[in-house]
């Protein structure tokens, strides 16, 4: 069972850093939110994280936590940066974080994609990615005021921007609970291909935070040019005291796994149902995907995102995780059916279960978490765990997950296990909210 628990524990490590942990659940106001964020500059990552060498600070490259993580731990194919609207990995502007940053700045929709980001970040409890677009919001030029706005006062943004707030929570909080709905209440202010945008950048946002909050990775020193990016700063009286409404307080525990015949029956739904936005043709897709892989007829999930900038970048990226790495190729199938059944993304299962068939695995054991943990070994077993954990309540992940994952794998592995659950949880959001029919 998930525990419902969470305590902030402040204590001195043997080699006398302190460490930060969010055991007693999300921060209510802002001032405790700020406080938290800027403690976790401190923290130990659980992961090791060596300090940059001079290299790398005479490189100019970004040095930021997050990236220079990725790239000692994931495969270079895995670390492609496939946001929408950011870019992706071979496009990212040269000169650091700063550079980048102003870049992005350009973007029309930066602001408001900014702000989405901080909503994902906040209802996942992500103090690393929390302090990021807090200092982001900030230099684009919105006062503290309106940020703290974000967590409780949402009809001081325009209608457009409710109405995606408020789906960008749900597919973030409640992702199994997701509905047409959610789709028609952004139809009121977005075009479909907008709506397409939305639904895959929250479903990266999801992504991200995931592997930053259970990786422990230290809040940054600096950021963005900033020789020290102060994050505790005063809070008005206005905001002082007013409790959050977008942290997860209302989240409940997952049912359990549906039987086999409710299982077939959903994929079956699946087959038969059409897509709640209008995709991008076959013909478009089919020849973005031909720089890639010629001949093939793409599969509903990229044709859905064929006319996103970083479609092609994220086919390679999700081929990529299915064929190389450290992790074993089964585990990889697991991680990926377990998302999916906690999700209730039928697409993805259909997906999973189709390759988890052609790896030769013994199908009367998925339809029961117990069953499929009882055949695993120990080590998927537990990494099984700890995916379900995850994709149920990333903000109950702490120290002790990974260091049962370190009992049977190497921090290269279990970097990759996290990532795994990273990716499936997006995949899982982007195809079902679509309701995207399955193929197979």
């Amino acid at each position: 069972m998930l525990k419902n628990s969470w305590n902030l524990c402040l204590f001195f490590s043997l080699i006398g850093l302190t460490n930060v942990y969010s055991e007693s659940g999300p921060a209510s106001t802002r001032p405790e939110m700020k406080q938290r964020i800027e403690a976790l500059k401190q923290r130990t990552s659980r992961l090791p994280l060596p300090a940059p060498t001079e290299q790398e600070i005479a490189s100019g490259r970004s040095i930021v936590n997050n990236g220079r993580l990725r790239s000692i731990y994931l495969p270079s194919s895995w670390q492609s940066f496939v946001i929408s609207g950011w870019g992706g990995g071979s496009r990212r502007p040269a000169g650091g974080t700063a550079a980048t940053l102003k870049a992005l700045e350009a973007d029309p929709s930066y602001g408001f994609k900014t702000r989405l980001f901080w909503i994902v970040s906040r209802a996942n409890d992500c103090q690393y990615c929390l302090g990021h677009q807090e200092l982001k919001l900030k230099r684009f030029g919105m006062t503290d005021d309106q940020i703290a706005s974000l967590d409780c006062r949402w009809d001081s943004f325009p209608p457009n921007e409710q109405a995606a707030m408020k789906v960008t929570r749900n597919l973030t909080v409640t992702p199994q609970q997701f509905s047409e709905k959610d789709i028609a209440d952004l139809k009121q202010y977005f075009s479909d291909a907008e709506i397409i945008d939305i639904i895959y950048t929250v479903s990266r946002y999801n992504a991200v935070n995931r592997w930053t909050s259970s990786t422990g990775i230290p809040q940054d020193q600096s950021f963005g040019g900033t020789e020290h990016s102060e994050l505790n700063t005063p809070t008005s009286a206005e905001f002082a005291s007013v409790p959050s409404k977008v942290i997860p307080v209302d989240s409940k525990p997952r049912p359990e796994w549906e039987k086999r015949e409710q299982v077939e029956a959903a994929l079956q739904a699946a087959r038969m149902r059409s897509p709640v936005v209008e995709l991008p043709s076959v013909d478009v897709a089919t020849n973005i995907l031909a720089k890639d892989c010629p001949g093939v007829t793409p599969p509903a999930w990229f044709r859905a995102m064929a006319n996103l900038s970083v479609g092609l970048d994220a086919w390679g990226q999700r081929q990529a995780m299915a064929r190389e790495g450290k992790t074993p190729p089964d585990l990889r199938i697991l991680i990926a059916w377990v998302s999916a059944r906690e999700n209730r993304a039928w697409y993805a299962a259909g997906h999973a279960r189709t390759r988890y068939r052609a790896s030769g695995g013994d199908e009367t054991v998925l339809y029961s978490f117990a069953d499929l943990e009882n055949a695993a070994t120990p080590g998927n077993a537990e990494a099984m765990r700890f995916a379900r954990k995850l994709t149920s309540a990333p903000h109950t992940i702490v120290d002790e997950d990974i260091v049962r994952l370190k009992q049977h794998f190497t921090d290269f592995e279990v970097a990759e296990i996290i990532q795994l659950t990273c990716d499936a949880n997006a995949f899982d959001r982007f195809t079902e909210s679509l309701r995207l029919p399955l193929e197979i």
